[in-house]
């Protein structure tokens, strides 16, 4: 039961992760038809940054993160004014290529930039961690990871706070409106490129927190972006484009999965896991759980 119990609460925040990278990705599918490649990078970066911050220029939680937000914030409307509004002035057939190639340049670009330079200025092991010191809770005779329970609570309030946005504001119903018909979205007087310029940036600063989550329990380098990429998709693939229900659903799948596979098999085979699951998925249920967007 103690074994049980602790591999629930690692997957659970672990899947919890895992579905805010992969919601923040499906957003930008969804929204803006476009594949972004380089969204695992970002959460990297994200890691990497947060690292930087907090144990490199020793600065404080409350200062930390408030600076971390604002540079990803001005990250996001570089990114935006570089090569999303770019894309979106290409015909429909030429998006989704045109974004693949874009982005996959983008991230091998930036996976170099944080290795290179984190290897050169800072430590000769390009792997970020930032570890809380907590002791262990005590449950029923058990002994919990507190890390881990910071982790699973975080990553469900910044999930509730997602669905909040998307749903209570003017932007939500901007973001769902365009998910679910761009010609009807034109027709009611919204700014495309407004709404797709914010839909990037609170995207983004998703996924970087998100990444500032994974390293409090689960060390990282710099060349995860791509491979967590094609865990996003996996996830999305799994839970239908633009379901938050399905992608938190998802998350959780293929965390558990992960870590039972990790205690049992080996960690070597937790990739395999998450391929594996893709594969039956496509081959079982091509949609998804949820086949339509709900965002």
């Amino acid at each position: 039961m103690r074994l049980f119990f602790q591999l629930l609460i690692a997957g659970l925040s672990l899947g919890g992760v895992y579905a805010l990278l992969s919601f923040s990705f499906s957003l930008i599918v969804s929204t803006t038809r476009i594949l972004n490649i380089a969204h695992g990078v970002f959460f990297v970066w994200g890691a990497g940054v947060i690292a930087i911050l907090s144990l490199h220029l020793k600065l404080p939680p409350l200062i930390a993160l408030p600076i971390l937000l604002l540079f990803f914030t001005g990250f996001g409307l570089l990114f935006y004014w570089g090569i999303v509004q770019v894309l979106l002035k290409k015909e429909p057939h030429h998006l989704l290529s045109g974004s693949v190639l874009a982005t996959f340049g983008l991230a091998l670009a930036m996976e170099s930039a944080l290795g290179t330079g984190w290897t050169s200025f800072i430590d000769p092991q390009p792997i970020f961690l930032l570890p809380v010191n907590l002791a262990p809770l005590e449950l029923g005779g058990m002994d919990i990871s507190s890390n881990r329970l910071i982790v699973l609570l975080l990553a469900g309030l910044f999930i509730l706070g997602f669905h909040l946005l998307l749903k209570k504001t003017f932007f939500g119903r901007g973001a769902r409106a365009m998910a679910q018909s761009m010609e009807g979205f034109l027709i009611i007087g919204l700014n495309p490129q407004r709404v797709a310029m914010l839909i990037i940036i609170v995207a983004i600063l998703a996924t970087i927190l998100s990444g500032m989550l994974y390293i409090l329990v689960i060390p990282i380098d710099a060349y995860a972006g791509l491979p967590l990429t094609l865990k996003a998709i996996t996830i999305v693939v799994l839970a239908g484009v633009g379901s938050l229900p399905g992608t938190l659903a998802a998350g959780v799948l293929l965390g558990l999965a992960e870590v039972s596979a990790s205690y049992f098999l080996g960690a070597i085979w937790s990739p395999v896991i998450g391929f594996s699951i893709l594969f039956l998925v496509l081959l079982v249920r091509p949609t998804g759980l949820f086949g339509r967007v709900t965002i």
